[in-house]
């Protein structure tokens, strides 16, 4: 479930269909993926889950797989997350 929100926010911001992305999403699978790009998809991945990033960890974040890791411990510490 949150691997899916993920990819529903990266095409969101992305400005991408979601059965148009790739696999793995990375600076290297998807064209367009710029340091602006990024902080609105760490801001949108926020307003999304309903947590405060560390500022210290968003370099880190240049994976599906390291925001769902990220998020994943998140959500089981702070409880948060869950759809309205």
């Amino acid at each position: 479930m949150i691997q899916q929100r993920v990819r529903e926010v990266f095409a969101s911001v992305f400005d991408r269909a979601l059965a148009d992305l790739p696999e793995r999403l990375d600076p290297q699978t998807v064209d367009g993926w710029t340091s602006l790009r990024h902080l609105r998809f760490v801001i949108a991945l926020e307003n999304e889950f309903g947590i405060e990033i560390d500022p210290d960890v968003v370099p880190a974040l240049v994976s599906d797989t390291a925001v769902v890791d990220l998020l994943t411990r998140e959500l089981d510490t702070a409880g948060a997350g869950q759809p309205a």
